[in-house]
Order: structure tokens, then sequence, then C-alpha cells
């Protein structure tokens, strides 16, 4: 339970966890004299006071996806693999303590509001730490697939990376990056939908954590820095 500066104290345990990124960052960006390019789960927002010590002046940038695609996909993917209560175990207990309260006061046993409550979690720490910063951007996944060559140019420019790797990456993009795991393309359940219901519902909870969502694929429309806003 780290989260940002602005949620709590950095804990007890922040020691532990500092040196464990270190080593992990150090492996992964083994020459000093390269850029490196890490692309990371979204939980990753929770840890962003000890990124900031271990590398300061690193740059970020923050994938962000309508609710409603983001949720089809969570449910294709991971419905099958175990039971609720198994997430609520694992990642509740992670949340900053109001969302914690605001999930056992609206608990849904659902698979679609256990996820929505996880990804409205990430949400709300995106906005909460960028509320008086400028120095990190966001983009949203839908920006990136409207014009993805255009696109990926902008993003290698913005990080310093030559553009003959342009075509590498777009190429790249078209492979399934889960292949051979649980969650691949070709093992997913393609025909469950996550329902309107469960969105409501995520909208409601939304609203009372300041996170506005706009249309009928549930966009967040207050994210800030956002390139495509």
């Amino acid at each position: 339970n780290i989260f940002t500066k602005k949620e709590q104290p950095i804990t007890r345990d922040a020691k532990e966890f500092y040196d464990l990124l270190k080593e992990t960052l150090v492996l992964l960006t083994p020459d000093p004299n390269k850029k490196y390019f890490i692309k990371t789960h979204s939980q990753i927002i929770y840890l962003l006071p000890l990124v900031h010590q271990v590398m300061p002046g690193i740059k970020e940038t923050y994938m962000h996806r309508a609710m409603r695609p983001t949720m089809t996909s969570m449910i294709r993917a991971f419905s099958g693999i175990g039971p609720v209560w198994v997430m609520e175990m694992f990642f509740i207990p992670q949340m900053p303590k109001h969302i914690q309260k605001l999930w056992k006061e609206n608990r849904v046993a659902e698979f679609g509001q256990t996820t929505i409550i996880m990804t409205l979690a990430n949400f709300y720490l995106y906005i909460n730490e960028t509320r008086d910063r400028s120095d990190i951007k966001s983009y949203s996944y839908e920006s990136l697939v409207a014009d993805k060559s255009s696109f990926v140019k902008s993003i290698f420019q913005e990080f310093g990376i030559d553009e003959q790797y342009v075509e590498l990456a777009l190429t790249a993009m078209d492979k399934d990056s889960q292949r051979n795991s649980v969650i691949s393309k070709d093992k997913v359940l393609a025909n469950i939908q996550v329902s309107d219901e469960a969105l409501e519902w995520g909208a409601k909870i939304g609203q009372k954590l300041g996170i506005e969502m706009e249309g009928p694929n549930y966009r967040v429309s207050n994210i800030q820095h956002a390139w495509d806003s």
C-alpha cells in the first residue's frame, strides 16, 4: 500500500520495495548510455513515489481506454480463471482506504463490478497525482488505434526514439502480446460482454471519486494532460 504521495505516507515496507524496484530497473536498463522504454502494468500507479526516487527525471506516460471496451476485454480474458472472491482478496486491500470503503458500501459480487472498481482506482490515483503536475502525459488507446502511424511517430518524438523504428513498432502492434498464455486471443471468451448495468454502476461510483465519463463507451473525460483532449 504505497500509493501516490497525496494518498498516504510511504509505508514501513518502503525500503524493501525500493530495493526490489531498484534491482528490477537496473536489470531492465543495464546501459546508462541508452534510452529505454518500459511498459508496465497499470498498477504501477501505486508505486510512483518509489519510481521517482529510483529514477529521478524519468518521463511517464499513462494510457487509458474507455470503460466499455476495457471491461469487455478483462471479462473475456479473466472471468473463467477464478472466482470473484480471489480478486477481492488480492486487489481490493491494495486500494486507498476510502475506495475500499466505497466498495464495501456498494459491493456487487460480480466479475464486471470487481474489475470496474479496480480500473476506477487506477483512474482516481492518476487524476489525483496529476492535479498539480504537468510533467506526466496521458493518451487514450482510442487515439492510438485511430491513426497508428501518426501516433507512433508522435510518441517516438516525445521520447527521443529515432523514426527509423516506427515501422518495426507498427509490426509489433499487430502481434498478440499474450500469445501462448491463458489470455491469448485464441483462448478468450469472445461472446462475453460487460453489462450496461455494471457500467452504470461504475459511472455512479466514478462520480463519487471525481471521475467523469461520457458517451456510450463510458470514456473518461477529465483525464489531465492528455494528448488527444
